[in-house]
């Protein structure tokens, strides 16, 4: 496998972000890709009287120009379109279905903690889904959050049309911008249509003539793209690049600004066009004015079993951003050690353990420290310090950032010596099955790091654990729960301290096994490697 660099603009945090371009290849195979649709439209088409040999766009174009012909509006008529495609009522489209129990794939949930950590200045959707919203929401980024988060960024903007450009002015949202349309917004204007008998206006672009040439009601939201790509490395992520409308913009931009970083330009895809027997020259015309070749920057996903899928490369990125991370808060002799892992990882490595470590339990202590009152920081718009039950424990992957706060990072301290005291011992783990532990199925035990310093303020809150202890419900595989003492330093347990924990543990349990007083063993760290080199 090569790849033309490590991304650096994205994950080391050089003083400036990316931007992200994703097509339906970020989306395939979760919600349906034009190529799926074709068959659909194709049978509208011949209702209609219509050439159905045709491109999709195309014969999308003819179907629509005949229904205004015949006398139906235009928002009624792409309303119409959109139901009969299905976008309206397959929740394919809306990340309802279709997805692990998590509610989001692995790339788009790297994606968005992406978003959450400042590392990503927007992101331009092509897509009519809304997966990528539905993870932003999952992380804690909803558009419409009840509870904001404490920091940083708080939400999510969708911007699809000009009268949407307002809402950038927000800078805790993240932005999201979406000139081909939006199911969500779709949605809405089919209920406004049914309760009144008139559609608004709607954007939902699917005729060819569109895609050529920019539509003068986007000239605003176009304007935002361009500022982005002048502003950030570009990284495209399925996308074919066949609009023409968009190329040109990224083209011109970036031979007026001429970024010189080394990833100014990514392409993340099955194919880089043009392929054999295919005039297009899409991405050779993107890199060549970014001043690069093919081999600088493409990045090919999924097309044979042993090239990584785009899975695969955005968990790459989220563990050689989090050892970044750990490698910086800690002492000496650790991070050699972290440096050595690092080079593991210098290509995709699908296999290797940090790739689930990082997605899967690095996140939950993060947050559980931060919940438990352990470590606290300050909200950068108020200067206030953060009180803990202002943690959000839900959506399950409410995200806290391992970067930007200028604080003493001590749970990132202690990640760091769990991860080189066990080191590669822990592909043994599974952290995926209860988010927060560490599972090991051969032997049945469950070994749960809690955090061993106190809480200034209060009694230590592990409410950030209830996705683990939701997860043995009906589940009686689980022989026996370890607690671990986990801190960076080498402190003696102190059995006072274990009690209050332990209790506040046993009443999140929802088994009486696990629940009741003394069920759950604690073994500091030296002893858990004891019991994993056996």
């Amino acid at each position: 496998m090569v790849v033309p660099h490590t991304f650096p603009s994205l994950i080391d945090e050089a003083g400036v972000q990316a931007v992200l371009i994703v097509g339906t290849g970020l989306s395939a195979p979760t919600a349906p890709t034009v190529e799926g649709l074709k068959s659909k439209l194709d049978a509208i088409a011949i209702e209609l009287s219509i050439d159905p040999n045709e491109s999709f766009y195309k014969v999308a174009e003819n179907i629509l120009n005949c229904l205004v012909t015949g006398g139906k509006p235009e928002p009624e008529s792409r309303l119409w379109l959109a139901e009969k495609l299905g976008l309206l009522d397959d929740r394919h489209w809306f990340g309802e279905v279709g997805l692990p129990l998590s509610g989001n794939t692995p790339r788009h949930r790297v994606i968005a903690r992406f978003a959450v950590e400042g590392r990503i200045k927007a992101i331009v959707s092509l897509n009519w889904d809304t997966l990528l919203e539905t993870a932003l929401d999952s992380v804690g980024l909803a558009s419409n959050v009840r509870t904001p988060r404490p920091w940083g960024i708080k939400s999510h903007v969708t911007v699809v049309e000009n009268s949407h450009v307002p809402r950038l002015s927000n800078a805790s949202a993240f932005p999201v911008i979406k000139p081909h349309g939006c199911v969500r917004e779709l949605e809405q204007a089919r209920k406004i249509l049914r309760s009144t008998g008139t559609a608004p206006p709607v954007s939902f672009k699917l005729k060819q003539s569109e895609l050529d040439i920019l539509l003068e009601g986007q000239n605003l939201v176009d304007h935002r793209v361009q500022v982005y790509i002048a502003e950030c490395p570009l990284i495209a992520v399925g996308w074919r690049a066949s609009e023409s409308y968009l190329r040109e913009t990224v083209v011109n931009t970036a031979q007026d600004v001429k970024r010189i970083e080394c990833d100014a330009f990514t392409l993340i895809s099955r194919s880089w066009y043009p392929k054999e027997g295919c005039d297009d020259t899409f991405h050779d015309e993107i890199a060549a004015a970014y001043d690069k070749s093919k081999l600088e920057s493409f990045t090919s996903v999924g097309n044979t079993s042993s090239e990584p899928t785009s899975d695969c490369i955005f968990q790459w990125l989220q563990a050689r951003y989090a050892l970044n991370k750990l490698i910086a808060v800690a002492s000496n002799p650790q991070k050699i050690e972290l440096q050595k892992i690092l080079q593991q990882i210098e290509i995709p490595d699908c296999k290797h353990f940090i790739y689930a470590w990082a997605d899967s339990w690095l996140p939950v202590w993060v947050r559980l420290c931060w919940r438990a009152g352990v470590i606290q920081g300050a909200n950068p718009d108020t200067g206030l310090n953060v009180i803990s039950s202002d943690i959000p424990i839900t959506p399950r992957d409410m995200h806290v950032p391992l970067g930007g706060m200028q604080i003493e990072r001590r749970e990132l301290r202690a990640a760091a010596k769990l991860l080189c005291k066990l080191g590669g011992n822990l592909n043994r783990f599974n952290f995926e099955k209860f988010l927060g532990g560490l599972w090991d199925e051969a032997a049945g035990n469950l070994y749960i790091p809690l955090p061993a310093w106190k809480s200034q303020s209060k009694q230590s809150d592990l409410a950030a654990l209830k996705p683990l202890a939701e997860a043995l419900r009906g589940l009686g595989f689980v022989k026996t729960i370890y607690l671990v003492w986990l801190d960076h330093e080498d402190t003696a347990i102190d059995e006072k301290h274990c009690k209050q924990i332990s209790a506040q543990l046993s009443g999140l349990m929802p088994l009486t096994t696990f629940a009741k007083e003394g069920a759950m063993n604690w073994i500091d760290l030296e002893t858990l490697k004891g019991c994993i080199d056996e």
